[in-house]
């Protein structure tokens, strides 16, 4: 072991020893000087074994930590998406602070992939093969109206000894309109498309960061920002391009039903008016062609100044801190400008649920554990995303992440838009973008784009 790594060990247990530090932290603060899970585990075992405290030390993280399995030895089995090449690591030290405090219970990770995650989570449940399971809020929406194998936790959620905790959490109203039985807890509030804003450019071409704030300003400085092969603006390259339109038609007084979810509210002329300003973008060289740039590459062309601006969810800021080329240059995470009737940023909350078939005590306290707020904190803040938790900061988040998340919260939450409250939310969505992008490309217009979305709201949501 390095001399300082050693020097700085001792500290650690020192500390815990004498009660002025929990056991999380104490395994927290092994794992952060890159002491291996088994030996932080070894060194925790080893103290408590000659008397340190056992100071719970969960940080308002909610959960028990208490012997919930009654000292039975299990796995608890996740199943969930990959946010970073580190997921599962990440999910580790999360894992290791719980052992620490329930040795008897062990944690294994798979990773699906995004665009076959429904399926995966499908076939686990059916065999029994993983026990929680993270979907995000299209995917809540989906099920929250069908019998399906995940837990209602309502019982827990709204029982009064959890209402302290519950108050710590963001977003109940939202998760609460899509019925009464409560499928998971919410782990994060992540924004789909924000605009990762080169402003050393945009200062050249003689703006600031309000730009944004209209149409017209947006339009002058993208196009000025467009030459030498740099492109001003860069839309339609996250995968899938979740979210990205469906904000443009929420912010021209659109949305898929709707407020009664009556009806469709898609085919307007405002809405078609707005489609058809993001495909004359296209058209005037001001964005890169359809498959210029895709998911993986697009983070290296911004740091690199092809782009100006580049609209991906968050998780660009955690790719562009920790590449080996970061930006050069100063750049800010910005609202994308009003439409016609107002201001919209798509928030997409992400949350943990359990199977019916674990030990549901057990699996509640895990979720509190993995959905607290230093935990929470902890996972949002390498993820590249934001916790849905108002202790966050308090409990750490921000030592990690880009500091244009912190910058940007209060601006995007300021706008945001979560998902309806239907059903087929998620298949409608990934269908309409599926057709804006062949409007961008110009194999259809921006008219028969927004016809078509209406026509996949009647099918998947009346069957017409």
């Amino acid at each position: 072991m390095d001399r300082e790594v050693e020097r700085q060990t001792e500290e650690l247990t020192q500390a815990y020893a004498t009660g002025r530090l929990s056991r999380r932290s104490f395994v927290f603060g092994l794992l952060g000087l890159g002491i291996s899970i088994p030996l932080a585990g070894e060194l925790l075992a080893a103290c408590s074994s000659s008397g340190s405290p056992t100071t719970s030390g969960t940080g308002g993280g909610g959960s028990s930590g208490g012997a919930v399995a009654g000292g039975k030895k299990q796995t608890v089995r996740f199943l969930i998406g990959p946010w970073t090449d580190n997921e599962v690591k990440y999910q580790q030290v999360i894992a290791a602070g719980y052992t620490a405090k329930n040795p008897n219970i062990k944690f294994t990770f798979q990773l699906y992939d995004w665009s076959t995650g429904d399926a995966a989570m499908d076939t686990s449940l059916a065999q029994g093969a993983h026990d929680i399971y993270y979907f995000g809020e299209g995917g809540y929406a989906g099920r929250a109206a069908q019998k399906n194998g995940f837990a209602d936790l309502a019982s827990y959620v709204n029982d009064p000894s959890w209402a302290a905790e519950k108050a710590k959490y963001l977003y109940w109203d939202r998760i609460n309109s899509y019925g009464p039985k409560i499928m998971g807890l919410p782990i994060c509030g992540h924004f789909e498309d924000a605009l990762f804003t080169n402003m050393d450019m945009v200062k050249a071409a003689g703006f600031d960061e309000t730009f944004v704030d209209s149409w017209d300003t947006f339009l002058e400085c993208v196009t000025k920002m467009t030459k030498d092969r740099v492109y001003g603006l860069g839309i339609g390259i996250q995968e899938s391009g979740f979210g990205e339109w469906y904000q443009r038609l929420r912010s021209a007084g659109g949305s898929y039903l709707t407020e009664d979810l009556s009806a469709p509210n898609v085919n307007t002329q405002a809405v078609v008016d707005e489609t058809q300003k993001w495909v004359d973008i296209f058209k005037q060289g001001i964005a890169p062609p359809q498959g210029t740039f895709d998911y993986n590459t697009a983070p290296d062309a911004f740091s690199g100044g092809r782009m100006a601006i580049y609209s991906s969810d968050l998780t660009i800021a955690a790719t562009l801190q920790g590449s080996s080329k970061p930006p050069s240059f100063t750049w800010s995470i910005l609202p994308f400008p009003p439409g016609a009737s107002s201001r919209a940023m798509f928030n997409d909350l992400g949350f943990y649920a359990m199977s019916t078939k674990m030990d549901q005590d057990l699996g509640w306290d895990v979720l509190c554990w993995w959905t607290g707020g230093q935990e929470a904190a902890y996972w949002a803040d390498l993820s590249g995303t934001y916790p849905a938790r108002e202790d966050a900061v308090d409990m750490g988040y921000g030592k990690n992440s880009a500091k244009q998340l912190e910058d940007a919260f209060d601006t995007l939450t300021k706008y945001g838009v979560g998902c309806e409250p239907f059903t087929a939310f998620d298949t409608v969505e990934s269908q309409a973008e599926a057709q804006i992008a062949d409007a961008y490309g110009g194999k259809i217009s921006a008219a028969t784009a927004v016809a078509n979305v209406e026509k996949i709201v009647n099918h998947e949501v009346f069957g017409k």
